[in-house]
């Protein structure tokens, strides 16, 4: 787990709301979902941008017998009111959301409104964004606990602006985790680490719904197209656009210049160590990927053969995968012993 998602977990067993506010495709849904699995929170997602009033506010029916009108809920509603099990709800897109169903939402926040077993949190794009927001009732809003901005590659920490969840730099290695536990190519996860997220996120308002932009949402896509062996430029800048395309393939190609695992694990006293800083990212998250316990000596030789930081990265995407079945290996304990210091700082 990232700084962030537990920190996300620890304000969630605290009990405390969270607003997230960020632009489009920087996972803000998939940040709260992960949060939410790890505190083993029943999830449920409303869409506000979606909704009506009845959705949170109940629907008006006449009662004849009594003489009056009265408010019964909708499912979601009757659900959140008799919950018995630890839930999170989730009101996402908040600010894109028509000003009755914001106000209605204000009335979840009061007291005995639902189960006591319900948490809220929230989260929305900003006006600036383009992205059909207007405006957040500033009553809603102070109905959170705390508030977080999501970083990107251009953001300005001012010291009297928003509170980032995390650094862009945080932000850079906990995609890459991430993408190593989605199984993705190492060429995306190489990339990446080697620009420090340069291109992971260049999202901007465009009024040209054709052309793409990289951002979390995207680059996701490419794994998956790289994974099913869609690998042309076509495709690819179709997802991420032509200039994140061209350079991320480029740096790509280089995967056809380096030795292969195999041939690591052959001779890794032998095997060929690129000296370009960009080979040796990408050598690095290949060995990651690829490298099984019964190689773990192999792999501790040749990492030694590599920058420190090289080998770093090497050595936690291994551990990532394969956790508890290297400990027994002696070359890959001493190894890790010697350079802990790497993994602190």
């Amino acid at each position: 787990m990232s700084s962030s998602s537990s920190e996300l977990a620890q304000l969630i067993a605290a009990n405390r709301r969270v607003l997230l506010v960020g632009p489009p495709g920087c996972a803000k849904t998939a940040r709260v979902a992960q949060a939410a699995s790890d505190c083993n929170r029943k999830l449920i997602v409303f869409r506000a941008a979606q909704a009506d009033r009845v959705d949170l506010g109940g629907c008006y029916v006449p009662n004849v017998a009594k003489g009056v009108t009265e408010s019964l809920p909708l499912e979601l509603l009757h659900k959140l009111r008799t919950a018995t099990v630890p839930t999170l709800l989730f009101l996402d897109d908040l600010g894109q959301a028509p000003i009755d169903v914001q106000a209605s939402a204000m009335a979840l926040f009061d007291d005995n409104a639902i189960s006591k077993h319900v948490l809220i949190w929230g989260a929305t794009n900003r006006p600036s964004d383009k992205a059909g927001v207007t405006s957040l009732n500033e009553a809603l809003r102070s109905r959170f606990h705390v508030a977080f901005s999501i970083a990107t590659p251009t953001t300005d920490d001012k010291a009297d602006g928003p509170t980032y969840l995390a650094t862009w730099r945080e932000e850079v290695d906990a995609w890459a985790a991430w993408a190593g536990e989605q199984g993705f190519a190492p060429e995306l996860i190489a990339w990446h680490r080697s620009t420090t997220g340069r291109t992971l996120y260049a999202w901007k308002p465009c009024a040209d719904p054709a052309l793409r932009m990289p951002d979390f949402r995207s680059w996701e896509t490419v794994g998956h197209l790289w994974e099913a062996g869609l690998r042309g430029f076509k495709v690819i800048s179709a997802a991420i656009g032509k200039p994140a395309a061209a350079e991320f393939l480029a740096f790509a190609a280089l995967a056809d210049q380096l030795p292969t695992p195999q041939q690591v694990w052959m001779d890794p006293h032998g095997a060929p160590v690129p000296t370009e800083p960009a080979a040796q990212y990408l050598i690095a998250a290949m060995l990651g990927r690829a490298v099984e316990a019964k190689y773990a000596s192999q792999l501790v030789v040749y990492i030694g053969r590599l920058p420190r930081v090289m080998g770093a990265y090497c050595a936690k995407d291994a551990f990532s995968r394969l956790g508890a079945k290297l400990v027994g290996n002696a070359e890959w304990q001493k190894w890790w012993v010697a350079n802990q210091a790497l993994f602190t700082t």
